[in-house]
């Protein structure tokens, strides 16, 4: 039997990083000394040191020099990847979900649109990306699939701070349709293809905002 032992403290580094990743804390270009964020955790920069550099191999980070790192802006290659990749991913995971969701989800998802177009209202832009992450989550956790759920977990860290900058921008625009708001229309009816085809374009137009913002091409 193996006597190794993960780093825990790595580990918490690596998943609070994650969570502020998801959640917009960073912005695409934020510049940040692992030494700083060894400080406002009271650790060493060891454990932070190794929470980054898996962050940086999922593609959330990358090194600016040994000693700092870097929110990276989706390119106009990229941008079509991530599109390409979770067009494909999630709505088969909702698909693949569908079933397994019962009303206590149902009830989950109507709670966190509401607390979703309260924080829209608000502009409290960290707490709609927080709800956002928690509505979609909630479908894809379901789906069993944890190789895919990885997969588009990862996603969700390379795009997530460039939907940051245009929640921000697009989050109150009176033209953006509320897919959400259709995926709950569908789970209520038990319309499997309905709920599916919500994902899907809730996915489209997010990454559509994100083309309108002005992507560059790849160096």
């Amino acid at each position: 039997m193996s006597n190794y032992q993960p780093d825990t403290v790595a580990d918490m580094v690596h998943g609070e990083l994650r969570q502020q990743i998801w959640g917009g804390a960073f912005l695409p270009g934020d510049r940040v000394s692992i030494r700083a964020l060894a400080l406002e955790r009271g650790l060493s920069v060891i454990p932070v040191r190794d929470a980054v550099r898996r962050l940086v191999a999922e593609g959330a980070l990358c090194f600016v020099d040994s000693r700092t790192i870097e929110v990276p802006q989706l390119n106009l290659a990229n941008h079509r990847d991530v599109l390409f990749a979770r067009s494909q991913l999630e709505p088969e995971l909702a698909r693949m979900a569908f079933a397994m969701l019962d009303q206590t989800d149902l009830e989950f998802l109507v709670a966190i649109d509401a607390a979703m177009d309260a924080a829209i209202a608000a502009q409290d832009i960290p707490r709609y990306m927080q709800t956002n992450f928690e509505f979609h989550f909630r479908i894809y956790r379901k789906a069993g699939s944890p190789t895919l759920l990885r997969l588009v977990e990862a996603l969700w860290l390379q795009y997530g701070p460039s939907m940051r900058y245009i929640a921000a921008q697009y989050g109150t625009d009176p033209g953006t349709v509320d897919h959400h708001k259709s995926v709950v229309a569908a789970l209520e009816r038990r319309d499997g293809a309905a709920f599916v085809q919500a994902v899907h374009d809730d996915i489209a137009q997010g990454m559509a905002f994100i083309s309108r913002a002005g992507l560059k091409a790849p160096d």
